[in-house]
């Protein structure tokens, strides 16, 4: 088989495989014909199998008895890069599910274009966790072990936000300029500051906060569905809320498979014992023995994405006796954003301290990322950098495809 260079792009919500033809990168359908897989693995207990993006979400909602996994990105950096989990009978790795999840990406494009895949340039956050170099460096290192086990050879890195300038530049129809590219995507949120001339740009800065989609579906979460199941509500007699630490992690994508054991549903029944509304603890214990954790969250998400076109959405929760539902407006996503947008905010100012560079000198923002598609993103955008021409890609693939784009460089002899 042909050896091709790739770039990869693997992010919290969703991600990408590039490659490239005749000097232009083209994303590899990896998800039945789809250019984007969400990154999601679910393993089929019934009968023994393993499924990926939407399919693994799909046999989620229909029940399958099985385990689903999102946000694998999540893991790294933190400390169940070193745990396993239960599959089954079956103690796994989270490296070896992350891995999975790469290998059949990997394995699917092989076979589509009978082609193989030995050297990747793949995509980074500026900062995988914030504030720890450290940290931060032994995230890569596990990453690239993850990547180099699934079979590449070779592993070099690029810093996301950069990639898209990549992309960016390769397409853009203006002659030159400051270009200033925001990427937010599922975990994290990057900004690199670009001065173009022609095909050729110049990096002037990088920065990135440890901020994303999937922490604006946590706040719809917490603000819209988790009251509905006792947050905020108080303990018999006593001016003590409900343990709030069970709602946070029934509100992030990593964490829900750890609440579905015996020991937290005891837990949750003495609460319902001792609480001033035990109803709504009930349904807490409804949602647990269900697992219908990722359903609830995924709600949200869904809610998130259609407050990008319209003003309210009012969503049926089926998760107890009697009628449920998600309400929730453009306007109060607003509020609920506004401690998240100020550090995104203060994050696009860093960027350009960072450059030496001030706002009204910026002559492009450019945007890529599911998450700059929300309303809200973009007001903050403008108001930060208001004489810009604001302009957006692929917001799914402009971070694979600059990837791919960056990895014939490096690797064309």
């Amino acid at each position: 088989m042909v050896d091709v260079v790739c770039g990869l792009d693997f992010g919290t919500s969703n991600s990408t495989l590039a490659l490239i033809k005749d000097g232009t990168p083209f994303l590899v359908p990896v998800d039945q014909g789809r250019s984007t897989i969400p990154s999601a693995i679910f393993y089929d207990f019934e009968d023994d199998s393993t499924r990926f993006g939407q399919q693994a979400i799909d046999e989620y909602v229909l029940g399958t008895e099985g385990r689903l996994m999102r946000s694998l990105k999540s893991i790294l950096g933190t400390a169940l890069m070193g745990e396993r989990t239960l599959l089954r009978k079956r103690s796994v790795a989270f490296t070896e599910v992350i891995a999975d999840f790469l290998r059949h990406m990997k394995t699917s494009t092989e076979a589509q274009y009978g082609v193989s895949l030995r050297r990747v340039v793949a995509g980074r956050p500026v900062h995988f966790i914030d504030d720890d170099p450290d940290a931060d460096r032994a995230a890569e290192r596990d990453f690239a072990e993850i990547v180099r086990s699934v079979g590449f050879e070779t592993v070099e890195f690029q810093y996301e936000p950069i990639a898209a300038a990549y992309q960016y530049n390769a397409t853009s129809a203006t002659n030159g300029g400051l270009a200033f590219i925001v990427d937010i995507g599922g975990g994290t949120s990057d900004f690199s500051l670009i001065r173009s001339e022609g095909r050729d740009a110049t990096v002037l800065a990088t920065h990135g906060v440890h901020i994303g989609g999937t922490d604006i579906d946590r706040l719809v979460s917490l603000d819209a569905i988790m009251p509905l199941l006792g947050l905020g509500s108080k303990m018999q007699g006593r001016d003590l809320p409900v343990p709030s630490w069970l709602y946070n992690d029934l509100a992030a994508w990593h964490k829900i498979n750890g609440l579905y054991t015996n020991q937290i549903r005891a837990l949750v029944r003495q609460i319902m014992l001792e609480a001033a509304h035990p109803d709504l603890i009930e349904r807490l214990l409804r949602v647990l023995e269900r697992r219908q954790g990722h359903f609830l969250l995924g709600c949200a998400e869904a809610a998130k994405i259609k407050l990008s076109e319209a003003a309210s959405v009012s969503m049926p929760l089926p998760v107890s006796r009697g009628d449920l539902a998600l309400e929730f407006s453009a306007a109060r996503l607003g509020a609920v954003l506004e401690a998240w947008a100020a550090s995104l905010t203060a994050a696009i100012k860093q960027t350009l301290e960072l450059g030496a560079v001030r706002a009204s000198d910026i002559a492009t923002v450019f945007l890529t990322g599911g998450t700059t598609l929300s309303p809200v993103v973009r007001d903050l955008v403008k108001s930060v950098l208001p004489r810009a021409n604001v302009v957006s890609g692929d917001n799914f693939g402009a971070v694979g495809l600059g990837l791919a784009i960056d990895a014939e460089r490096r690797f064309t002899d």
